[in-house]
């Protein structure tokens, strides 16, 4: 029954990062890098793209060594700036991912955070399920900022990019009472 869980939620983050894919197969290499103004933090799509990824590839590594690090990222690197190597480790990052759906999730993972900017790292406790939740939000979250940037620089992107599977849900029940 436990390992189902991990299914449950690695399929639905590897879905949310083939919708990313398909946002970064619309834009065009210029948008990807385009600063996107100080209500961005003078960010840009491929940024955020990137900050994700390093995020679903510290879990899939760190599962692979039972220690998960989301702090330790490369910034800079050529998925942060070139649309073809973001779509590709999209892509491969998405299988990455699947493969942990026959997994328990109540597989204990050590994850390290450093919890100020001037503190030590601490390491805590986890399991493989509550870190695939966390990945999942914190993707659906950036997500919703990576949707904004594109309608700021004039990128569509598929209706419900972006939106939490709880507020789509919410809007579904509504629609129906309209």
């Amino acid at each position: 029954m436990a390992g189902s869980l991990a299914g449950t939620l690695a399929s639905p983050l590897a879905t949310i990062i083939r919708e990313l894919g398909t946002v970064v197969s619309a834009t065009s290499s210029e948008q990807f890098v385009q600063r996107c103004g100080e209500q961005f933090f003078n960010a840009n799509i491929g940024g955020h793209v990137r900050h994700c990824l390093d995020h679903v590839r510290a879990l899939t590594d760190g599962h692979e060594t039972g220690d998960v690090d989301y702090d330790h990222r490369e910034r800079g690197t050529d998925i942060e700036s070139n649309v073809e190597s973001a779509r590709l480790e999209i892509a491969r990052l998405a299988l990455c991912i699947e493969q942990l759906a026959g997994i328990e999730s109540a597989e204990a993972i050590r994850v390290t955070v450093k919890p100020t900017r001037d503190g030590e790292p601490v390491t805590v406790e986890s399991t493989l399920g509550r870190e695939l939740s966390f990945v999942l939000s914190h993707t659906i979250h950036h997500n919703a900022i990576v949707r904004s940037m594109a309608f700021a620089i004039g990128i569509q992107v598929p209706q419900t990019f972006g939106y939490a599977p709880s507020t789509l849900a919410h809007m579904d029940a509504h629609e129906c009472a309209r």
